[in-house]
């Protein structure tokens, strides 16, 4: 063979034996990555984090949206002029006579008194007149929306005839129709005298009085009596309350230790050094939880990565 020849060959054979040597050499980092991978993930599958299921109670709250219910009185101007509020523009407390507006005209200056003890308000929203108890309780139509309540300006300019305000008399009763929904409350309010409200989470619940109830199938309507009567609610007459139904008794475990599998939840209960997927029912509660109302007991362990566990053999330690 030439020397051109066998040069030539002894190259090709160096960079074939170069070539297989990095494949090999990729070959055998690419598999011990693989089996590291496998015995990492069978390590921590083996040893999962768990999650001991503690005894809860929780009170159920249902959201319920109403519209609520006063008698008022609108005041007018008896004279045009510019006008003012010694109070403010409320909502706030007057007894009978005191002053609530002051008319500058120039016929010369007009009081307006309180014509009875109530809360007065510089303010209008549009319903006024035609939202009451007999305008909002007939039918299974949606509650209404009032308009924006609209204040009065300080030295605003009004004609005669004009409204300057309303006045909500007291003592009333502050009342409410709302709608509930059944799956929310089950009981038949038909033998019950009040419901149990609350305003926020963090609030204890009241009692009010039930007036009226309609069955109307999917829902009930009722027409309540609340206890209390604050300038406060006169801001708006729709209102948002809790229903407080009750109580839901259970266990509470992680929210992630639970998933989905043929439509039910599962989570996967360790005994011994063994896991076993335990269909549960419940419900998501805040803080990333989940109370469990039946499939577990308390003390029970379970695997807190519902999506990486499996069934199967489990090393506490």
């Amino acid at each position: 063979m030439p020397a051109g020849e066998c040069y030539d060959f002894v190259m090709k054979q160096g960079k074939l034996v170069k070539t297989l040597y990095y494949f090999f050499t990729i070959c055998i980092i690419v598999g011990a990555v693989f089996i590291y991978k496998a015995w990492w993930n069978r390590y921590f599958r083996l040893r999962p984090e768990l999650a001991v299921a503690e005894p809860a109670v929780l009170p159920i709250d249902a959201p319920v949206e109403g519209a609520l219910v006063w008698e008022e009185e609108i005041l007018i101007a008896p004279a045009e002029g510019s006008v003012s509020f010694p109070k403010g523009g409320g909502p706030v407390f007057c007894a009978r006579g005191d002053t609530v507006a002051v008319l500058s005209a120039s016929s010369g200056r007009r009081v307006i008194h309180a014509p009875r003890p109530g809360y007065f308000m510089a303010a209008l929203d549009g319903s006024e007149g035609s939202w009451s108890y007999g305008d909002i309780w007939p039918g299974n139509s949606s509650l209404p929306t009032p308009g924006p309540l609209r204040f009065m300006k300080e030295g605003a300019n009004v004609h005669a005839g004009e409204p300057l305000g309303k006045m909500i008399p007291q003592p009333q009763k502050l009342r409410c129709v709302a709608y509930l929904d059944k799956t929310a409350y089950t009981e038949d309010l038909h033998s019950r005298k009040d419901l149990e409200l609350k305003r926020n989470l963090s609030e204890l619940p009241f009692r009010a009085e039930i007036r009226t109830v309609k069955d109307l199938g999917p829902a009930i309507k009722v027409y309540l009596s609340l206890p209390f009567f604050s300038g406060e609610d006169l801001r708006s007459r729709r209102v948002s309350f809790l229903l407080h139904s009750g109580q839901a008794r259970g266990v509470m475990i992680p929210e992630s230790a639970v998933i989905l599998r043929n439509r039910k939840k599962v989570v996967f209960l360790v005994t011994g050094d063994r896991s076993k997927a335990v269909e549960v029912s419940g419900t998501p509660v805040s803080g990333k939880r989940f109370l469990v109302e039946s499939g577990l007991a308390p003390g029970d362990l379970v695997i807190i990565s519902g999506a990486d566990a499996e069934e199967g053999e489990v090393r506490l330690w």
